[in-house]
């Protein structure tokens, strides 16, 4: 078997065994089998899903069956480290993603709702003390950012980078979108998970994914909070809401507006974000190239010299040459791994075998039959 082929198949043993058991979870908690545990005992359940079910799978069994080491591979996912100004460019780009995503969430929940579709009620009672806030913070927000990039940002899509950038985006991307296994996370969730998967592409690193998926996260947990304490930093949403209400043409208007102009700041954002973490990698790698080449090109010249034999000729470099230097360099910098060269440089042509594919296939097969059961509960049986 091929690496690249070795390499997607135990990818797709990994994400079935997520599935299945979060499938099974799903299904156990829609019967209130996990009632009796309380309001803790669904934190806990939620804390174990993410660090040991999402997060150690990824890691342990992925390092498993690639036999390779735990630093090895976090290094391929992408935990590859971003300096202060991506750091902040991603805070930046996680905020206007919550806005977007408010508006997105709202339209296709109408669309729900037209459909007879119940969400629930979200009201808690006992109010909403600043310890539950850190809690949620931690297990909606926190823990996510971290384990449910590790498993999709990076397992899925640095482990399907054999099957091409736009497909690993894309199978990575809706996977992630019905691992949440509810109708009402699956649409924006998706949208999310093109827009993180492409930002981890062009960043060569995980990071900012994270900061992102933390930051929409943290701040839907601190709007959540803030009503229910009337605390007023939900104020945005409630001068739109009123604009709307008082007028639905002027509401319209500054919400398309406002959207086309945080569309605009995103993709100026995301250019800034690759500025900072790929493109500086690239100018570093070809500075430290140049010098690699010219001192080689130097001591070529002082042996040819001694011998009698220089002629004041260009020094040339062959291309197996300069794959090889670069591929070192890549190694020795820290910007990819010899797994991440194997897989661009390797000669073997890649076709998903039939393993692969029936794994893959059941993936998303048992994932959108939850998602689907979610949405005739909500429809019907709620």
């Amino acid at each position: 078997m091929t690496v690249k082929n070795k390499l997607t198949r135990n990818v797709f043993y990994c994400y079935f065994f997520i599935v299945v058991l979060f499938a099974v979870i799903r299904m156990l908690s829609s019967f209130d089998v996990f009632k009796p545990l309380g309001e803790v005992g669904e934190y806990i359940i939620n804390a174990v899903i993410q660090i040991v079910l999402i997060f150690a799978t990824s890691i342990f069994l992925f390092s498993y069956l690639q036999k390779s080491k735990i630093k090895s591979t976090l290094n391929f996912f992408g935990f590859k480290k971003i300096n202060f100004k991506a750091i902040l460019i991603s805070l930046a780009i996680g905020i206007i993603v919550y806005i977007l995503n408010v508006f997105v969430a709202s339209f296709f929940n109408s669309i729900l709702s037209a459909l007879g579709y119940n969400f629930g009620s979200t009201s808690s009672e006992g109010g909403y003390p600043f310890w539950l806030f850190i809690i949620n913070i931690i297990v909606t927000a926190v823990l996510p950012a971290i384990c449910e990039e590790t498993a999709h940002r990076g397992m899925l899509l640095k482990g399907l980078s054999p099957m091409g950038r736009r497909n690993a985006i894309i199978i990575s991307s809706m996977l992630f979108g019905l691992l949440h296994m509810n109708i009402t996370q699956f649409f924006y969730a998706t949208l999310i998970g093109f827009l993180l998967g492409h930002i981890a592409t062009i960043s060569d690193s995980i990071y900012p994914a994270m900061i992102i998926h933390f930051m929409n996260n943290a701040i839907s947990v601190l709007m959540g909070y803030s009503q229910a304490n009337n605390l007023g930093f939900d104020f945005l949403f409630t001068y739109i809401n009123q604009s709307i209400a008082n007028n639905a043409l002027v509401g319209f208007i500054f919400i398309l507006s406002l959207i086309v102009l945080l569309i605009i700041l995103l993709k100026y954002l995301i250019v800034l974000l690759f500025r900072q973490t790929s493109a500086k990698k690239m100018n570093e790698l070809q500075d430290v190239l140049f010098k690699e080449i010219a001192r080689g090109n130097y001591l070529k010249e002082l042996e040819e010299t001694a011998r009698g034999l220089y002629e004041h000729e260009i020094p040339t470099i062959s291309f197996e040459e300069f794959d090889k230097l670069y591929q070192n360099k890549t190694i020795d910098m820290g910007h990819a791994t010899d797994l991440e060269n194997q897989i661009q440089f390797g000669s073997d042509d890649f076709k998903i075998d039939k393993v692969t594919k029936i794994l893959m296939i059941a993936c998303f097969t048992l994932a959108s039959i939850v998602t689907i059961y979610t949405l005739f509960w909500g429809i019907f049986l709620w």
